[in-house]
C-alpha cells in the first residue's frame, strides 16, 4: 500500500506537470514584484493539487464529510488566489476568516490549556474560544504563505514539523499513518520544488497551515502534560513571519495585505545572490536549508523540555530575538 502511495504520487506528479505546462495551466508569472524577486523561472502551483486531492480521499474515507468541505473552501480560496481570479487580499482574509469560523464552531475545535489562567479562564466561553482558535488558525495558515517565498522553505519546515511527531512521539502522534503519508507525499513534492517546477501557490500554503492548525491542536488537547509551549515551538516561525510583517508594515506606514519584498527569507536569499556567484535555484536551497537547520536545532533542544512551559518560552523569546537581530542586519546590508 505505502509502495503503491508513492508510485501513484510520482506519476500524478508527473502528469499535472505535463499537463499544466501543455494548457498553460496554473503557471505561475512572475508579473508580482516580490515573484520576480526570488525568480522568473516557469513553475506550476500545483502543490495544492496534490494536497487537496490526497486530504479529500482520507477524510471521505472515514466519513468526515464536514473536514471535507472545510478543506476544499480553503483550498479553492488559495486556487482563486493562484488563477489570479481572486487578487484582492482583503476579500481572500475575509472569506477565510468565515469558512474558519464557521467550521471552527460546526467542528467543535476548542483549545483546551494554554498555561495562562486568565486566558483560560477566557477559553471557557465557548464563543471566544471558537474566535481564539480562529485567530490562531488565520494566522498561521496566511505565515505559511507568507514563508513560502522560497523553493523548499515551507516544505521542508513543515517535514520538520511532522518528522518531530513520528519520530520523538510514536507513542503520542495519533492518525499515525495520515501524518506517515502526508510527509511521503511532502517529500515527493520537495523533489519537484528544488527546481521549482512544482510550487505550493496559495492553495498549497493554506492547506498545509490548515492541517498543521488542527493536528497540533487536537494533539495538544489529547496529551496536557505537554505543554502548549512546545507546540507554538513547533509553528513559532510562520507565525511570527506574519505578526512581525504586519508591525513592519504598520510602522513603515505599508499596505497591510499587499505583498512586499521584505521578508526575512527573501532578504537572506538576496544577501546569499550578492554573496555566491551560483545558479538561483542554489541560492533558494542554500537559504532555505540554514533557516529550517536553525530550526531543527531549536526543535531538538525543546524537545527536552516538552513539560517544562517556563524553559520553552525562554526558547520561544530566544528564537524572536534571533530573528530580529539576523532581520535588522540584513535590511541594513541592502537598499531595496
Amino acid at each position: 500500500m505505502y509502495i503503491s502511495f508513492i508510485f501513484i504520487t510520482i506519476l500524478l506528479s508527473i502528469t499535472l506537470v505535463a499537463l499544466s505546462k501543455k494548457l498553460n495551466f496554473l503557471l505561475d508569472i512572475k508579473s508580482e514584484k516580490h515573484k520576480k524577486f526570488t525568480s522568473i523561472q516557469e513553475n506550476y502551483s500545483i502543490g495544492g493539487i496534490l494536497l487537496i486531492i490526497f486530504f479529500l480521499l482520507f477524510y471521505f474515507n472515514n466519513i468526515k464529510y464536514l473536514n471535507t468541505v472545510f478543506f476544499t473552501s480553503i483550498f479553492l480560496i488559495g486556487l482563486f488566489s493562484d488563477l489570479k481570479i481572486l487578487n484582492n487580499p482583503k476579500i481572500r482574509f475575509i472569506l477565510q476568516t468565515f469558512f474558519i469560523f464557521l467550521f471552527v464552531y460546526l467542528l467543535d475545535i476548542k483549545i483546551i490549556d494554554t498555561r495562562a489562567e486568565i486566558l483560560n479562564n477566557l477559553l471557557e466561553s465557548k464563543l471566544f474560544n471558537y474566535f481564539f482558535v480562529t485567530f490562531c488558525l488565520m494566522i498561521l495558515i496566511n505565515g505559511s504563505n507568507f514563508v513560502d517565498g522560497i523553493n523548499t522553505l515551507l516544505i521542508n519546515y513543515y517535514i520538520i514539523v511532522f518528522g518531530t511527531l513520528l519520530i520523538f512521539f510514536p507513542d503520542y502522534a495519533y492518525q499515525e499513518e495520515l501524518l506517515k503519508y502526508l510527509t511521503t507525499l511532502l517529500l515527493i513534492i520537495l523533489v519537484f520544488n528544488l527546481n521549482g517546477k512544482i510550487i505550493l501557490g496559495d492553495s498549497g500554503s493554506y492547506l498545509l497551515g490548515l492541517f498543521a492548525g488542527i493536528y497540533l491542536i487536537n494533539f495538544s488537547n489529547q496529551y496536557v502534560l505537554i505543554s502548549p509551549f512546545f507546540i507554538i515551538l513547533l509553528l513559532w516561525y510562520p507565525c511570527f513571519e506574519l505578526l512581525f510583517s504586519m508591525i513592519r508594515r504598520k510602522k513603515s506606514k505599508l499596505t497591510m495585505y499587499e505583498p512586499d519584498i521584505y521578508h526575512l527569507h527573501q532578504m537572506l536569499f538576496s544577501f546569499l545572490k550578492r554573496k555566491i556567484s551560483v545558479k538561483s535555484n542554489i541560492n533558494h536551497l542554500i537559504a532555505s536549508s540554514l533557516i529550517n537547520f536553525y530550526n531543527v536545532i531549536i526543535v531538538l533542544i525543546g524537545i527536552n523540555f516538552i513539560y517544562q512551559t517556563s524553559k520553552l518560552m525562554i526558547i520561544i523569546i530566544f528564537n524572536l530575538i534571533v530573528y530580529s537581530l539576523i532581520y535588522f542586519f540584513l535590511r541594513k546590508t541592502k537598499k531595496y
